[in-house]
């Protein structure tokens, strides 16, 4: 048993939004360039104090008792998330002459070295890879059933703390019926803390350094981390697969993922990540879903919206602005197509090989169980 949690320290944090992109130089063999001022990028952020705490034999208790949240969507609104760029936020990121935010973890867990960042007049644009929060968004419907427990304040080597979790949604195109399900909490991370798998109450992502800085600042309601299953039109394709839910503020304006400045506290959203990496033997394997959707030709129509929207502009430094993002994006994108049509010719992929799936109104219900 102490051999299994000891691979779960670092399988935990995968799932803090931290999936691989699309891009063939993503993932665990991505590790953070030299910092061009310093020389390697330091071992900053909360990885020192998480690790610490990794094999503590008993985990001190939430104050005040242990939670009990039941959350459910019926025929609810789905969005979900294509691949695409992410703006990086001066707040987060700050500037190429005073950059801020670069933890040296494997992208994109926590922070995004320099020499990912893409620049323009002194400020950071995209990342120059391809994103699991891009402000390309489809709409569906769906269905979500959870009953979490948070019991255990914070890592260790066990937990209290209870997940059981079942979400049911359709690809974009209505090709694929997919389920997904998650039955065991992860007890610690590695990076940053999990909370004994599940948290109530924080704030997460951004300025953090509580899961990946892509995501803005965001006050969290509930969240965990936990070890479930993919299902795809009813055939079990990935099992032992790492799953992350929360439950935020409202992050998006008109499907734009905001900087942490637009970021109000307005509604409540059920985010659902599902990256390419399950629990192995010896700890996280990489194991790109078996979505069987690609996301190509749906990308392509926003790309050509937007393309059509910044031609209508007037001449002015905000048009040329946004032409060269607008160009860069494509660029990355035509990789990006090129990597994944690559690899799932050499049968290493089968589609969108992540999920980031979000469902609009949970209805919650809470109970004190002391």
């Amino acid at each position: 048993m102490k051999r299994f949690v000891r691979l779960q320290v670092f399988a935990a944090v995968l799932v803090l939004f931290g999936c691989a992109g699309l891009n063939s130089q993503t993932g665990l063999d991505s590790q953070a360039i030299a910092n061009p001022s310093e020389g390697a990028l330091p071992d900053t952020g909360l990885g020192q104090y998480t690790r610490s705490h990794a094999m503590n034999p008993n985990p001190p208790d939430r104050l005040g008792g242990p939670e009990e949240i039941k959350v459910s969507v019926r025929g609810g609104s789905v969005r979900w998330d294509l691949p695409g760029p992410r703006d990086m936020d001066p707040a987060v990121f700050g500037t190429p002459a005073h950059p801020i935010g670069f933890e040296n973890t494997p992208f994109p867990l926590v922070g995004i070295n320099p020499g990912m960042r893409q620049k323009m007049g002194g400020a950071y644009t995209i990342v120059n890879h391809a994103t699991p929060f891009s402000d390309w968004l489809t709409v569906g419907t769906g269905d979500l059933e959870m009953t979490l427990v948070d019991a255990t304040a914070i890592d260790g080597a066990k937990t209290k703390d209870k997940v059981s979790f079942a979400a049911t949604f359709d690809a974009p195109d209505k090709s694929h019926k997919y389920r997904v399900e998650a039955n065991m909490a992860l007890t610690h991370g590695k990076f940053f803390p999990t909370f004994g798998g599940v948290v109530t109450d924080h704030l997460l992502h951004g300025v953090t350094g509580l899961g990946t800085r892509l995501m803005p600042t965001e006050y969290t309601y509930v969240a965990f981390w936990a070890k479930g299953k993919l299902f795809v039109d009813g055939k079990l394709t990935n099992n032992n697969q790492l799953v992350h839910m929360m439950i935020t503020e409202g992050v998006r304006k008109k499907g734009k993922l905001q900087s942490d400045s637009g970021v109000n506290g307005v509604g409540r959203v059920v985010h659902l990540m599902v990256p390419p990496y399950k629990l192995g033997p010896m700890g996280p394997e990489k194991s790109p879903l078996k979505t069987g959707y690609l996301p190509f030709p749906e990308i392509k129509k926003r790309m050509m919206k937007t393309k059509a929207m910044i031609m209508a502009m007037p001449d002015g430094p905000q048009k040329k602005k946004m032409m060269g993002k607008m160009m860069a994006t494509k660029e990355l994108m035509m990789h990006t197509k090129e990597h994944v049509m690559k690899a799932m010719k050499a049968g290493k992929m089968f589609g969108q090989p992540f999920l980031h799936v979000m469902f609009g109104n949970p209805e919650i219900k809470v109970r004190h169980l002391n």
